[in-house]
């Protein structure tokens, strides 16, 4: 159980780099007075039984399992200090538009951080917070790149858009969906190995 699994584990803050974070992504994560949080933002298109059909699964599908799962981390100080995981309140059309709606939630989660430590003057607003997402499509659109198809999405889904553009929040990234540690907030189903990597790279044993 994931619960028992990490009884023993907490989050360790620190000044350093969180070494197990960047070896999981394969980069150097920012970390600086200026540019203290990074964030990290996905989707899990559709319900994950159904995305795999089968003879042995053959069901009726209720409503709330085609909805998407949507995630999001932001790490500070090496650590996690929030994140989230919700069900979409109605169905994506695609696993673009998922990856859009996690991004934007996290977009606002962001906006939220970056208020509080701006009046505590724990950071430079005019620095951009970095976000990455595992969907080279909601990254190219929340990069004004977009289509027809999308305009729904484009009046709905601004705010990460505003924070990219008009304000500077937000600065978005492309990461591999296999380095992405929101990937774990998006599954309702997860390998254990898949589990046990992603928790190494969130939690830490006593002493860190």
């Amino acid at each position: 159980h994931p619960v028992q699994a990490t009884a023993s584990l907490g989050i360790f803050f620190s000044s350093r780099h969180n070494s197990k974070l960047e070896a999981f992504v394969f980069f150097p994560v920012g970390q600086s007075d200026k540019t203290p949080l990074t964030a990290f933002a996905d989707a899990n298109w559709g319900p994950q039984e159904a995305s795999r059909p089968n003879e042995s699964n053959i069901r009726e599908i209720s409503l709330n399992e085609t909805r998407s799962i949507c995630g999001h981390i932001i790490f500070m100080c090496g650590s996690p200090i929030y994140w989230s995981s919700h069900k979409e309140k109605r169905t994506s059309g695609s696993s673009c538009e998922a990856e859009i709606k996690a991004t934007n939630a996290c977009a606002k989660s962001i906006l939220m951080f970056r208020h509080v430590l701006s009046d505590l003057g724990l950071i430079d607003v005019s620095v951009p917070t970095s976000l990455y997402n595992d969907n080279q499509g909601a990254v190219n659109w929340s990069k004004t790149t977009s289509t027809k198809g999308m305009r729904h999405v484009n009046m709905q889904e601004n705010v990460v858009r505003e924070c990219v553009h008009e304000f500077g929040d937000i600065a978005i990234f492309h990461i591999p969906g296999t380095t992405n540690p929101a990937d774990i907030f998006t599954k309702e189903f997860k390998s254990d190995e898949t589990f046990r990597s992603t928790r190494d790279v969130l939690l830490s044993p006593p002493g860190g």
